[in-house]
């Protein structure tokens, strides 16, 4: 049966038409008289809104002709302006396709090439030349059809110069800025529309800085949207990693949201199989059972199809280190570190590297990371008890009874059956390392 969400524009409707007839990307071209970049954009758009990975998946969704219930006005719009202007200069049109095309693998956004500012776009891009210096661009985010500048930065492109590489860091660096632009916006006004955009922005963004005083109100918000029939899946998606994070920093009860990830994330395969947000579900159910070993095959899809994805590198990362595999661990974190640019980029990874320092028994280099991280996040649970276990092995006692009390300051309520939960499934010998260096953590 047709679902009225899958609704396409009339420009979208004749490509996937021209798709059925078996026509190719340069015959498409031909037939509507338009560039193979814009073909290309199109179909990245068409996979999107049908959440399918090719042509060949494509072809086969049936299509509700109607534009009624059309979901069109519910997305994000992202409008890339006057690309034509840098058609002179090869290496800056390959680095402005590269960026559509990362940016096209979140499969969040519609995105769409404009020579000028476009009336109905949540967000613009736009790359320019940086008067008197060769080869230098300014890469421009907008908010809106607005002089609101939310980020610029100029770049230097060579002929040589690794696109892919570039264009993935660029667009990653855009996504982290609409994700908070977004959720700053939500703070200031929560009935701004789309509402499941602004709402999964600001829920994102508290649950990775681990805040509690925001877990209610993001329940609250999130839970009616991902019951709606036109949700996108990226609502549910950010529901299971809140649940996941509350399970692991104990604010409820284990057994109940367990049963929540289960039910959200078996929804979503049975809709969208080829979803990376459907697969990092069930790689969070795994993980909430205690099957470990069950996440890292999604997980890994999950890399191969969107290689930008932090939380599930993350999440990856911690299950080879768990699992002893420390050479595949390190590889996974020098090929995340390749994506972010700059000093986040090794704050990002500080937690995981730490744990392998802890592991191989570099326990100078792992609480010196370790300070790193809580200078930023002083409630994180596991780098905590990390440091903890750390002054432990380096019998500094006095400093790991400071970072006891520090720790139920912010976690009156942890107990011993809490860190079980979360080295729930870590090999018996790690597991049992890992808790007997913060026995102390649970002695009176």
């Amino acid at each position: 049966m047709a679902e009225p969400c899958k609704c396409l524009t009339s420009r979208q409707k004749e490509i996937l038409s021209l798709l059925r007839k078996g026509l190719t990307n340069a015959e498409i071209c031909k037939a509507l008289n338009i560039s193979a970049n814009t073909v290309k954009v199109h179909l990245a758009n068409i996979y999107k809104i049908l959440d399918v990975s090719n042509r060949t998946e494509a072809v086969s969704v049936d299509i509700e002709e109607s534009n009624e219930n059309s979901a069109v006005d519910e997305e994000i719009h992202i409008a890339f302006i006057d690309g034509k202007s840098l058609d002179g200069c090869s290496p800056a049109k390959e680095l402005y396709l590269s960026i559509i095309q990362a940016l096209n693998r979140y499969r969040l956004f519609s995105i769409n090439e404009s020579e000028e500012a476009s009336a109905p776009a949540t967000y613009q891009v736009k790359i320019s030349p940086v008067l008197n210096k060769e080869n230098t661009f300014f890469v421009t985010l907008y908010k809106g059809k607005t002089a609101d500048i939310l980020w610029s930065e100029s770049l230097q492109v060579n002929a040589n110069d690794d696109f892919e590489l570039m264009g993935t860091q660029v667009a990653m660096q855009i996504f982290r800025l609409l994700f908070h632009s977004a959720a700053q916006t939500y703070e200031q006004n929560k009935e701004l529309f789309p509402r499941w955009w602004y709402a999964t922005s600001f829920a994102n963004v508290k649950i990775d800085n681990i805040c509690r005083d925001s877990f209610d109100e993001i329940i609250n918000e999130l839970e009616p949207l991902a019951k709606a029939e036109k949700s996108p899946i990226f609502v549910p998606y950010t529901l299971v990693w809140a649940y996941y994070v509350a399970i692991t920093e104990s604010w409820v009860n284990a057994k109940e949201y367990v049963a929540k990830i289960e039910s959200l994330a078996c929804a979503a395969m049975r809709k969208n199989p080829y979803s990376v947000y459907a697969q990092f579900m069930m790689a969070v159910y795994n993980m909430a059972i205690g099957n470990k070993n069950g996440a890292v095959p999604y997980l890994r899809q999950i890399l191969a199809d969107l290689p930008q994805c932090v939380r599930s590198r993350r999440i990856l990362v911690q299950l080879c280190m768990f699992a002893g595999q420390m050479d595949e661990a390190l590889h996974l974190l020098n090929e995340g570190s390749r994506f972010i640019k700059g000093p986040e980029g090794v704050l990002l990874h500080s937690t995981p590297r730490a744990f392998i320092f802890f592991l191989q028994g570099k326990f100078a280099e792992c609480e010196e990371t370790l300070n790193q991280v809580l200078m930023f996040h002083p409630e994180s649970t596991l780098a905590r008890l990390m440091l903890i276990a750390c002054n432990n092995k380096r019998g500094n006692f006095k400093e790991s009874e400071k970072h006891r009390q520090v720790f139920f300051e912010y976690h009156p309520n942890f107990q011993k059956s809490d860190l079980e939960q979360i080295l729930k499934g870590i090999p018996s010998p790690t597991k049992e390392t890992l808790l007997d260096s913060v026995s102390n953590v649970f002695t009176l």
